[in-house]
């Protein structure tokens, strides 16, 4: 028995299990993802516990094709095996007409029949149509003007193929080897984090982070906003979220993350030690992944590489959970390396230049940075409003807005119609006090992650020392202002920039492995 598996582009897998009834229909099923048709399979009864066999498999239509199928408008009536959208259910199924087209006319071939049906229509009229007989006069009256020779020539030769025959097992496949090591990413901490994973587990987690077959309709990956040489952050103000929809808030870097109870700006979900749920968060909601935990662990299953790599990590195939874990070993796994700071503090007393120093005894003096930036990712990991100015795009871009107002009011924030500011961890707690306020920043690797705050509204780390200086904005509730000199400012910024790697490790996009046609229990 056969499970499908889709194409490299937008792909979806239907895993056929035993079917206990008796008095099973023919039936056609369907197989797709966000809507892509893939193919289709004709299965039939046998008897209690015995597997449904496959009658027919073919392979997706290349681009081009599949194009010339669209253009020509024959997905809309017509079920074509392997033609993205062509699930038609109007005009004759197609599944078997390379075989039945070479049937029809006496003397003439399967490609010459299809060829003339196409040219003229009313001459070559199907037998039958999923409703009865096929009419006539129901061609598009322009159909054959709208296409060249050449993309007749692709319509005839694709469907000529489509001859439904049987197949009974998977070709045969071989692994392509992955050899099992640690990620070079993955470098000695600038302190140890108490977490430790096996090479199979962050390497599985790796290829998953930069697979976009996680997210529902295969467009983007973790990597996708979690980019690596900006420090696993995106370069922009505000994320964009899922297809369709644009998010409202900064995208956090999630190195470090091993030093940090929440991760989220809001506080909403714990970091550190329940990284699944973060992960788990991201693949399912709507603005991020919007996918569905079981399709993911089918898909997995299509893919033989990854079934084994899964083997190696956990001794066991995938799981909705094995895939949470996989990725919050590789994240928890991505810290910083010792920075100028780091190794100033252990002595090497050359590693911070005259003005870092000088920004140092601000940061723990005049400035009183060290007040809430502590720890080993530098925050105390508190709330605080701190006034930051609103990011007038959340409101002004309509997809922005909706997906505003749609997080808010999943959180149960009752006026979520008619709210103009973020209000961060009022919509967590539903306190009033506690509107406005923000997780603190952790510090590290600050040289990569402009711009900054929760809504990127700060361009440059000399616009954050600028706007603490001044006392924060309107609402704030825990700064009063500096008075910091211009020296004092570049003094301040130059001791932020120690915080970082002087470089960030080279990360190595893995080359995926493809989705393979897989027998039906050998896919676990």
């Amino acid at each position: 028995m056969l499970s499908m598996n889709p194409s490299e582009e937008q792909e979806e897998v239907c895993a056929l299990r035993h079917h206990s009834s008796r008095s099973l229909a023919r039936i056609a099923l369907t197989i797709a993802t966000a809507g892509v048709a893939i193919g289709v399979l004709a299965v039939l009864s046998g008897s209690p516990g015995t597997p449904v066999r496959a009658l027919w498999l073919h392979a997706p239509a290349d681009p081009q094709t599949s194009a010339v199928f669209v253009k020509a408008g024959c997905i809309g009536c017509h079920t074509i095996p392997g033609v993205p959208g062509a699930t038609g259910l109007v005009g004759p199924n197609l599944s078997r007409i390379g075989a039945e087209a070479a049937t029809r006319k006496p003397g003439m071939d399967a490609k010459a029949y299809i060829r003339e049906s196409i040219v003229a229509p009313e001459a070559f009229i199907a037998p039958q149509c999923p409703n009865g007989p096929c009419p006539s006069g129901v061609m598009l009256a322009n159909f054959v003007d709208r296409l060249t020779p050449a993309e007749i020539d692709l319509i005839v030769t694709y469907l000529s193929g489509l001859t439904g025959d049987a197949v009974s097992e998977a070709p045969a496949y071989v692994l392509k080897p992955m050899e099992i090591a640690m990620p070079l990413e993955v470098t000695t901490p600038f302190t140890a984090t108490g977490k430790e994973f096996k090479p199979a587990e962050v390497l599985l987690g790796k290829y998953l982070f930069f697979d976009n077959r996680l997210s529902a309709d295969t467009s983007m990956s973790c990597a996708t906003c979690h980019q690596p040489d900006k420090a696993f952050t995106d370069g922009k103000a505000l994320s964009s979220g899922y297809p369709g929809s644009l998010y409202f808030r900064n995208t956090p870097t999630v190195m470090n993350m091993a030093f940090m109870p929440f991760g989220y700006w809001d506080g909403r979900l714990e970091g550190s030690n329940d990284i699944q749920t973060i992960v788990r968060d991201h693949l399912t909601e709507a603005h991020f992944f919007q996918a569905d935990g079981r399709i993911l662990v089918e898909r997995m299953k299509q893919i033989p590489e990854y079934v084994q790599l899964f083997k190696d990590a956990y001794n066991a195939g995938p799981s909705y959970g094995r895939i949470l874990n996989a990725l919050a070993a590789y994240v928890l796994s991505l810290n910083s390396a010792p920075t100028p700071y780091d190794r100033f503090m252990a002595g090497e007393t050359g590693a911070l230049n005259a003005d870092a120093q000088a920004g140092l005894e601000l940061f723990k003096g005049k400035a009183g940075c060290s007040r809430c930036h502590t720890g080993n990712a530098l925050s105390d990991n508190k709330f605080y409003a701190l006034g930051v100015p609103e990011n007038p795009e959340i409101f002004s871009d309509p997809l922005r807005h909706i997906t505003f107002r749609r997080f808010f009011r999943t959180l149960g924030v009752a006026d979520y119609r008619t709210l103009r500011r973020d209000i961060g961890l009022r919509a967590v707690t539903q306190k009033s006090a506690d509107a406005g306020k923000f997780r603190t920043a952790p510090l590290r690797e600050l040289k990569y992650t402009a711009p900054y705050m929760h809504n990127g509204t700060l361009a440059t780390l000399e616009n954050v020392v600028q706007f603490y200086d001044a006392g924060g904005g309107p609402g704030n509730t825990v700064l009063q202002p500096l008075n910091l000199t211009d020296e004092e400012v570049g003094q301040l910024v130059a001791f932020l920039e120690s915080l970082s790697s002087p470089s960030l490790p080279a990360v190595q996009a893995p080359e995926l492995p493809a989705y393979q046609i897989r027998t039906l229990g050998e896919n676990q």
